[in-house]
């Protein structure tokens, strides 16, 4: 993990290095193209008027010797500008004819490029750069028509001075744009598999301990794995502690329903037991304390045979497997038993069916409905309902009724097994405190979703969505 993590730091600061990188080529070439366009601008300014009165001078001194038109004025040779600049004269064939100063080699060479070519042929006064040297000019002379003046200055470029050319609000605009989308590769590069990591917890908290991440590795000749980011090694030890929670849990479901198993032997000889006793009991008096030991008996029965319906339900739904049945064709028969139930306890019941089909293990549904129907009858003071709606491809089973309901702070233990509230426990209605829990499981394996809330009649209000895999 600690490889992973050092990849992850390298990751991060080569994609900084990177994003600056891109910064300054996307301020740099945009600068390049300013400063490019800026050298065929005119020249103006103190470096315009510095040629115009260096030409002014050479004229003078080229009118002052008519009788040499070919020759070179001494004073010419001697002439200074008193500026950082030097000067030189080309003619028409851009051979020099004469410079303040000994002009490099490479400099020359460069007056034979067209670049040089085209900034002798302009009218208009311009600067550039050659060989590292600053190029102002030309102005023709008018003594010598053919002569053009041209002043230079050693000038190494500076990397910045091409950034010179960049307006400061231009600059800031491109590093602010260009951070920017770096900055959300990189955030989605990371928040993606966040998400299906994310997503991944979510599902196990809802009870999918089957639910695995996808990815993708690569494997080397010799069967290990190479070139793993951090998030697949996240991926792979996530898969790894869903995959021994499920099984550890598979274990304990197992164990519990082996134990199940061996009690109910037992629990049987006795059940056999008592009741031969108290046909062979002579003495009154013992006979409630044996029935008393015979109704316990049945309860732990009870409570055995629930407790392995809740442990078990999970593999006989599987081995089952899914169906694809319509809501109607699932609830008729159900609602149907329910009403007449309902008659004889003297409650009013009533339902509503909704179209639509669903893909569920079958047997489970039914457990969870008819579960939490029987706990409202048992709770119910006068009525019982249950409703389906659907919306989109949701649908959605509530069922309520006028009980009287329970504590706020109890809606969120209901599906605990064994949990039973204080009203429940010192009520005559009895109970085990699994029918909720076994519902709560059995909407879990239909990949549903199951809440709690109270009802507007006072009593309590059971939600149960499920996603439809036909509309109506």
């Amino acid at each position: 993990m600690t490889g992973a993590v050092r990849n992850f730091n390298l990751k991060v600061l080569g994609w900084f290095w990177l994003t600056l990188l891109v910064c300054i080529l996307s301020i740099a070439i945009p600068a390049f193209i300013l400063q490019e366009i800026n050298e065929n601008e005119p020249l103006s300014g103190r470096d315009s008027r510095l040629l115009n009165n260096v030409a002014q001078r050479i004229d003078n001194i080229l009118l002052s010797r008519p009788a040499d038109p070919h020759g070179i004025p001494r004073q010419l040779e001697q002439l200074e500008t008193r500026t950082s600049y030097q000067w030189l004269i080309v003619d028409k064939q851009l051979n020099v004819v004469q410079s303040s100063m000994p002009l490099r080699r490479s400099l020359t060479e460069e007056f034979n490029s067209k670049r040089f070519w085209y900034f002798i042929q302009k009218e208009q006064q311009r600067e550039i750069n050659l060989e590292w040297t600053r190029l102002v000019g030309p102005v023709s002379l008018t003594a010598r028509p053919d002569w053009k003046l041209v002043l230079w200055r050693p000038e190494r470029p500076r990397p910045l001075d091409v950034f010179r050319a960049v307006p400061w609000w231009l600059m800031l605009g491109i590093f602010m744009v260009v951070t920017s989308l770096m900055s959300w590769l990189l955030v989605r590069s990371i928040a993606r598999p966040l998400n299906r990591l994310g997503d991944a917890f979510t599902a196990v908290g809802q009870g999918q301990l089957n639910h695995r991440i996808e990815y993708s590795q690569s494997v080397d000749k010799g069967g290990r794995r190479s070139g793993e980011s951090p998030f697949t090694r996240l991926f792979a030890q996530f898969n790894d502690m869903t995959g021994k929670i499920a099984a550890l849990i598979q274990n304990q479901k197992r164990q519990s329903a082996d134990i199940s198993h061996e009690l109910r032997t037992p629990l049987t000889r006795l059940q056999m037991t008592l009741a031969l006793v108290r046909r062979k009991c002579a003495d009154p008096s013992l006979i409630p304390l044996l029935e008393r030991a015979e109704k316990e008996n049945e309860l732990l029965n009870l409570h055995i045979q629930r407790l392995s319906d809740l442990t078990t339900m999970e593999s006989r739904a599987i081995s089952q497997g899914k169906a694809d049945i319509t809501v109607k064709a699932l609830l008729d028969d159900l609602c149907e038993d329910a009403a007449f139930e309902a008659q004889q306890l003297g409650i009013t019941w009533q339902h509503a069916l909704a179209d639509g089909t669903l893909s569920i293990y079958e047997e489970p549904f039914l457990t969870a409905i008819e579960n939490v129907v029987r706990n409202a009858f048992k709770y119910a003071n006068s009525s019982v309902s249950l409703a389906c709606t659907v919306a989109g491809s949701q649908l959605t089973i509530v069922i309520e009724d006028d009980g009287p309901g329970v504590e706020p702070a109890d809606l969120s233990k209901l599906t605990n097994a064994f949990y039973r509230t204080d009203s429940a426990r010192n009520s005559d209605t009895g109970g085990l405190g699994l029918g909720l829990a076994i519902a709560a499981e059995a909407v879990r394996l239909n990949d549903g979703d199951m809440s709690f809330s109270l009802s507007d009649k006072g009593g309590l209000q059971v939600n149960m969505q499920f996603r439809l895999t036909q509309k109506p």
